[in-house]
């Protein structure tokens, strides 16, 4: 049920920051913090805003305009970097550990990553640690579209029926980088630099199809189209009705919520209760025009 609680903001003076909820369940907007200066923000803070994270699946911080060393302190103050061979090869220069998102050509040739996200998935989970959390910084956004779409995997969790759950309580999926799903998407194929001993030591894991979040306690539906190839034991014709089933439930519009973004947001998000795609949602025929621009970093926790 929803409460004024919900809807209003939510003040935690002890904290140092207030939190306005973005939608009824999904996503929390932060305010009165300077990311800029996170070593200044204490060590409760942080822990309040993790939880926070935990619980919402998503927070968003406006107006920071964070260079990247900015960006990956305030990242560190949430635990050590997430690595895989594939984020330096779209890395600004020094910065190894930031995977750049743009669509702006680097010497007349397009960027690999202009159409990243266009399925739902969470980051890293062909690993076989997969990544905790992300966060994404908006330095150019297009005049209109450009969004990202997060789902909630609590909700689609919760909207199991009671056999269902039980059937999926015992299965495994396999995440793949190039799932056989992916690669039948038009426009998406392996990278084409990638040495072929790296696409093998990211060549996919098995995890649960329903987790238990570790600091919350509560199950979400833990599976993706751009990942998930079949389940365990299953091939991928038999697992595929099931599979778009879940994907279709996961996506429903009351699961998620919308980002429309505007430059200096940054946002963190829980790969362990939430999905989230970019859909081409703005004038991809005229990608080069300078109001279709787009420019995002992203930084990963391991």
């Amino acid at each position: 049920m929803e409460t004024t609680a919900t809807r209003a903001p939510a003040r935690t003076p002890s904290a140092g920051y207030e939190a306005r909820p973005l939608s009824w369940r999904t996503g929390s907007e932060i305010l009165g913090l300077d990311l800029r200066r996170s070593a200044d923000i204490p060590e409760s803070t942080i822990r309040a805003l993790w939880q926070l994270l935990g619980e919402r699946g998503i927070l968003l911080f406006r107006n920071q305009g964070l260079d990247h060393d900015q960006h990956l302190d305030f990242t560190r103050r949430f635990g050590p970097l997430a690595k895989t061979g594939l984020l330096g090869r779209h890395a600004p220069p020094g910065y190894p550990d930031i995977f750049m998102v743009t669509n702006i050509k680097k010497d007349g040739q397009r960027s690999e990553t202009e159409n990243a996200a266009q399925q739902w998935h969470s980051d890293q989970s062909f690993l076989p640690v997969p990544a905790r959390a992300s966060l994404l910084r908006c330095i150019h956004a297009p005049q209109f579209g450009g969004d990202t779409l997060f789902a909630n995997m609590y909700q689609a969790f919760d909207a199991l029926s009671e056999g269902l759950t039980a059937t999926l309580e015992g299965l495994r999926a396999f995440h793949a980088l190039f799932s056989s799903r992916t690669l039948a998407t038009a426009g998406r194929k392996p990278f084409s630099s990638v040495q072929e001993e790296e696409l093998q030591r990211l060549s996919g894991s098995f995890h649960p199809v329903i987790r238990v979040h570790q600091d919350t306690g509560r199950k979400t539906l833990y599976v993706s189209e751009q990942m998930v190839d079949h389940f365990e034991g299953w091939s991928v014709a038999d697992s595929t009705p099931l599979l778009d089933y879940l994907f279709a439930l996961s996506a429903r519009s009351a699961h998620t919520y919308r980002h429309r973004w505007q430059p200096g947001d940054v946002i963190m998000w829980d790969n362990r209760c939430t999905m989230h795609f970019a859909p081409l949602d703005y004038d991809f025929v005229a990608l080069d025009a300078p109001e279709n621009r787009r420019l995002m970093f992203r930084s990963t926790l391991a």
